[in-house]
């Protein structure tokens, strides 16, 4: 069921498609924290991700028009978010000159991650960055199994299954640190 939050959201995404700068002014100021949280949660850089941020803007300017169901906005500016986030990951990895920086990165399989993790937080920030998406989008997005699966491109079975297993990743290691 939608709410009156998604209905103005609509309002604004249909209004901004038509040429109506004010609406699209109010998308960028409503959605901009929300992308910037999300590209956060993926780059782990705030200036990455403000970069990514403003990237995610100006193709979304290019392809508004093409945007079928208003609805489907949310779902459409996080996976453009998504796609900027990890491109710009991606050439940032591309361009290091040393693989000391690599070696640095904490990782959910190494000993000292384990022993380091004090919260939920640290926990999700252990997890692989495909996991992370998954929990930001559901958890921090509030973004429902259909909305993520349109975004990912899988099944909402598949999308299932997969928080199926975080979850059960975190529950498993929150009871391990408790009983620590």
């Amino acid at each position: 069921m939608r709410n009156a939050r998604d209905i103005a959201n609509e309002l604004l995404v249909l209004k901004a498609q038509s040429g109506d700068r004010a609406a699209f002014d109010a998308l960028v100021r409503h959605w901009s924290p929300i992308i910037l949280r999300y590209c956060l949660r993926l780059t782990q850089d705030p200036d990455i991700a403000q970069d990514a941020m403003q990237t995610c803007w100006l193709r979304a300017i290019k392809a508004l028009k093409s945007l079928d169901d208003a609805a489907c906005f949310p779902a459409w500016i996080l996976r453009i978010a998504s796609h900027v986030s990890t491109d710009t990951l991606r050439r940032k990895i591309r361009h290091r000159k040393t693989d000391h920086a690599l070696a640095q990165l904490p990782t959910p399989d190494t000993a000292s991650f384990m022993h380091d993790v004090l919260d939920l937080r640290t926990a999700i920030a252990g997890l692989r960055a495909d996991e992370r998406i998954l929990v930001g989008m559901f958890y921090g997005q509030g973004l429902g199994i259909a909305q993520i699966a349109i975004m990912l491109g899988v099944p909402e079975g598949t999308i299932k299954s997969r928080l199926y297993a975080v979850r059960k990743e975190l529950r498993t290691f929150m009871e391990g640190e408790q009983n620590d």
